[in-house]
Parts: C-alpha cells; structure tokens; sequence
C-alpha cells in the first residue's frame, strides 16, 4: 500500500515526539512544587540556556513497537534536524520559524509553526518554566532527575518528560505522550556540545531542485 505522508509521520515522526495531538485530554492539575523542585527547574533552565549547539546519534522507541536510529542537530535559537537512518526516508527541519516534515520517498512535505511542537523548548532563545512551560512534576532518583512539562496554550500538543543525569546535569533523553497514550522514547547516544553546524543542515530538501543532496 502506498503511504501518505499523514501515515509516515504517525508511524515514524510520532516517534521522534514531534507531531502534534489534537484531542489531548487536559492535564491533572500539577501538584505544589517545593523549593528543592524550583532549584531544580532553575539549574534546568540554565543548562539548557548554556546551549549553544549539540550534535548526537539517538535511539527512539514507541509503546507501539516502532524503533528508529538517526541523528539529530539543534542550534539556538530556533534550529533543528532529525534525520533518520534507512529504511526510514524521514526527515525534519526547523528554520527558526516553522517545522518542516519531510516524506523523501514519496517527495511529500507537511509545516508547522515551531512554538506548537512540545519540543519547541529545546531550541528557544531563553528556556525559561511557569509562564508558557508548565512543569507537573520534578522527580528525582538514583543520579536522575525527571521534569514533565506541558505548554499552557497548547495542551493538544503533547506534554514532555525531561530525563537528565543529575550530577553533573545532563540531558540523556526524552519520552512524550500523545492523545493515544502512546509513548515516544528518545535517547541521546552520543551528544557534542558547542559544535559548528552549517545554515543548510537546517533547510528541508528542495525536490524542485535537481541535485539538492541537503537532507539525504
């Protein structure tokens, strides 16, 4: 059967957390958060904001089965790629503006406004919680500590939990859960910090545009 693009994202870029749930049923309310919790999120913040550009290979598994390999590349602001290993001919791309899903098999193409994708967070020029980014819970155990948060305006979109080694802090992975329930596992194998990542990593392909290898 020959797939849609719809029917590629679902499969695949559900995967990687990224596509939008429309019918999320709306969050429990979040319990208090204590002191401890609010210097937690802080030293978040700032680690995130310390970020200027990571590469790294990752691993995604689903609850419904489907594991995929790729790379994925994020610069702040605003900037990001996922790219997938074969067989998976999927490709995504953030500009600083819009979100670029990429069938390049089927040389299909599907956009959406980068602040509606819960993973939008990752790349925004200052990461900051409580206002648009709501934390449910900070949990902490065994040299980990895990923060779930949900965007205030967009609670279709998905909430996110944030895995990181705690000491010293770092992001290892991350799980989101869709309007199905379904989970979305990624994990970071390998991530480099601070490296240099050229303007046309971040450009989806051109399929006008013969020769056009960006995104292969």
């Amino acid at each position: 059967m020959t797939r849609t693009l719809r029917t590629a994202l679902t499969g695949t870029l559900i995967a990687a957390g990224l596509l939008a749930a429309a019918a999320l049923p709306q969050p429990v309310a979040a319990a208090p958060l204590s002191a401890e919790d609010r210097a937690d999120i802080a030293r978040v913040e700032q680690y995130f904001n310390d970020i200027t550009s990571m590469r790294s290979s990752f691993l995604q598994a689903s609850s419904t089965g489907n594991v995929a390999k790729g790379t994925v590349w994020l610069r702040r602001p605003g900037r990001m790629r996922f790219e997938y290993d074969p067989p998976s001919p999927i490709l995504i791309t953030s500009d600083g503006n819009l979100i670029t899903y990429q069938d390049l098999e089927l040389k299909q193409t599907n956009q959406i406004p980068l602040f509606s994708s819960p993973l939008s967070m990752l790349v925004d020029d200052d990461v900051k919680f409580g206002d648009e980014l709501i934390v449910e819970e900070v949990r902490k155990e065994s040299n980990v500590l895990r923060i779930t948060v949900r965007q205030r305006s967009e609670p279709g979109q998905g909430y996110v939990t944030l895995v990181f080694q705690d000491r010293p802090l770092s992001l290892k992975q991350w799980t989101i859960v869709d309007a199905q329930q379904v989970s979305v596992k990624v994990a970071l194998l390998d991530p480099e910090f601070g490296v240099t990542i050229a303007n046309e990593l971040f450009r989806p392909r051109d399929f006008g545009k013969p020769g056009d290898e960006v995104g292969r």
